[in-house]
């Protein structure tokens, strides 16, 4: 009687089989999940460098590091000089004689063309007293509103040292003695802002 004799096929066992599925598994999961971070990446900073002024833009602003009187600080800014270095710049100046800086708008305006001034007077506000150690006074051009009922009424044609905001076009810098009248429609007017205080901190020349 012929006795069968049953070989074991050769080749993987059961247990390195199932450890080499997994494996290959795990190995496929790894690279799509690689890849989908790969896709995800986060885009690189949006960066713009002019006259050895490095801009970064961070939520739609642009930030950069000023040095004033030994001090460092950022700076942020509406526009980067290569966007606002194109706004015409008109007249002359003879500089501020007299402290403090009036900074005044026409109140007979409607509501957008006023939140537009209000932000200028502001960011000006800020940057003229760090940069220039200027007190600043908020002022009208006449007293026709409640908002001008408790301001000094200036214009260019007095004897003080004005800054007079216009948010209508051309988007300009106008230099007359020592008046400077900024303007511009709706966020032009603070390009023109951006382009004064770049002129102040000297990164554009």
């Amino acid at each position: 009687m012929n006795e069968e004799i049953t070989e074991e096929p050769k080749g993987l066992n059961k247990p390195t089989l199932y450890f080499l599925i997994i494996g290959t598994i795990l190995f496929a999961l790894i690279l799509v999940f690689s890849l989908g971070q790969w896709k995800k990446e986060t885009p690189k900073a949006n960066i713009v460098e002019y006259n050895y002024y490095k801009f970064e833009e961070v939520g739609g602003l642009w930030q950069t590091n000023i040095q004033l009187d030994d001090q460092l600080f950022e700076a942020i800014f509406r526009f980067n000089p290569k966007q606002a270095e194109n706004v015409s710049v008109k007249g002359n100046f003879t500089g501020f004689k007299k402290s403090p800086i009036y900074i005044t708008f026409d109140p007979d305006v409607n509501k957008k063309e006023f939140t537009y001034l209000a932000l200028a007077a502001s960011e000006l506000t800020l940057n003229v007293v760090r940069a220039l150690n200027f007190t600043v006074e908020a002022a009208c051009t006449k007293n026709e509103t409640d908002t001008c009922i408790d301001r000094p009424i200036i214009t260019c044609a007095d004897n003080a040292s004005v800054i007079y905001l216009v948010s209508a076009a051309p988007t300009q810098i106008t230099l007359d003695g020592d008046c400077i009248t900024l303007s511009g429609e709706g966020m032009e007017l603070m390009k023109s802002v951006d382009r004064l205080l770049f002129q102040w901190y000297k990164i554009i020349r």
